[in-house]
């Protein structure tokens, strides 16, 4: 007999139930996973067979780690120990030099220094002591007169010498401030070709300005006169501008004002300049063709001191750029 088949579940839409395929019919997924990577086999064609034991530091069969190879750098730079320089103990017990003998070696070395270089320690070293009683207030008149000779005859020929060091320009500036005039003459004689540097330095500016507060009138105008042709430059210096302002603001008088700010006007305005015709609106009311030139030269002078708010400040520079705008501006609006 034959055998009966199965009767099949058919629904109500011809289609067989959802989740049931036909016998003979099922499809099967693919591995996704990488595909297996075939071992070469030995001579008599045997594949070759793998442990599957994890070797510590070992990725790959046959290769050293790449953490094995690093931990054994490390391990090697731990064993090498610092080489002793000369002078030094090897091993543990080497330390280093105690901060306090440090400073006592550079002391000693500073001294010897000072010693060596004989001519000038034995004058500071006096002159400091005499320094140290006339500043004082409680110092009489007739004392301080005779510590003012003896002061003066250390000092003869030196001073330019003594000028720049913090320590001994204290008693050029006591010197100036005390002195007479005779005396203040000689130390301004040793220094007026000179008087530019000493502006720019930190500590000896202070002598430049000591001669503008105690000197005679042809001595203030000998050191404005000093400046022409470097007020640019001094401007723009931290220490020399300071010298220059109070040289312009408390010193100087209109011709002499005149001559600090016509080298921030530029090249032009000099040349078209006559004593006639000495400021900025009289040489463009003469000149009206020169004023474009002028007033180019103008902002490319101003333009890098308007970078430093110190430099602005000034009342002299604050004069120019006043000067500037008030002809500038107008131009730019018409």
């Amino acid at each position: 007999m034959e055998a009966r088949g199965k009767k099949k579940f058919v629904g109500k839409s011809g289609k067989a139930p959802r989740g049931k395929v036909q016998h003979g019919k099922r499809k099967f997924k693919k591995d996704s996973g990488p595909p297996k990577k075939l071992l070469k086999g030995d001579e008599d064609g045997k594949p070759i067979s793998i442990s599957k034991k994890f070797v510590k530091g070992q990725l790959t069969p046959g290769k050293g780690g790449v953490k094995q190879f690093k931990n054994k750098q490390q391990s090697e730079k731990l064993a090498k120990k610092r080489k002793p320089q000369d002078g030094e103990e090897g091993g543990s017990d080497s330390k280093k030099p105690k901060w306090n003998d440090f400073k006592k070696k550079r002391k000693e070395l500073k001294q010897t220094r000072q010693h060596n270089d004989k001519s000038n320690y034995d004058i500071i070293v006096k002159s400091k002591q005499i320094w140290e009683t006339v500043r004082r207030k409680k110092c009489n008149k007739e004392t301080r007169e005779k510590l003012m000779n003896e002061l003066q005859k250390l000092l003869h020929g030196k001073i330019k010498s003594l000028a720049f060091a913090h320590d001994s320009t204290r008693v050029i500036q006591c010197f100036i401030q005390y002195g007479n005039e005779k005396q203040r003459q000689e130390t301004f004689e040793e220094l007026k070709d000179s008087l530019v540097e000493l502006s720019k330095s930190k500590y000896s500016r202070n002598i430049v300005k000591k001669f503008l507060m105690y000197g005679t009138k042809p001595q203030v105008a000998e050191i404005i006169k000093s400046f022409k042709g470097h007020v640019k430059k001094m401007l723009r210096h931290a220490e020399a501008s300071a010298v220059v302002e109070y040289a312009y603001n408390d010193k100087a008088i209109l011709e002499q004002r005149n001559m600090l700010t016509e080298e921030l006007y530029g090249n032009t305005f000099q040349v078209y300049k006559t004593p006639v015709v000495p400021t900025l609106d009289k040489v463009l009311e003469a000149q009206p063709e020169k004023r474009e030139a002028i007033l180019d030269e103008m902002k490319q002078i101003l333009t890098p001191m308007a970078q430093k708010e110190a430099v602005i400040k000034h009342s002299l520079v604050h004069k120019v750029f006043l000067d500037f705008f008030t002809y500038a501006l107008p131009k730019q609006r018409s």
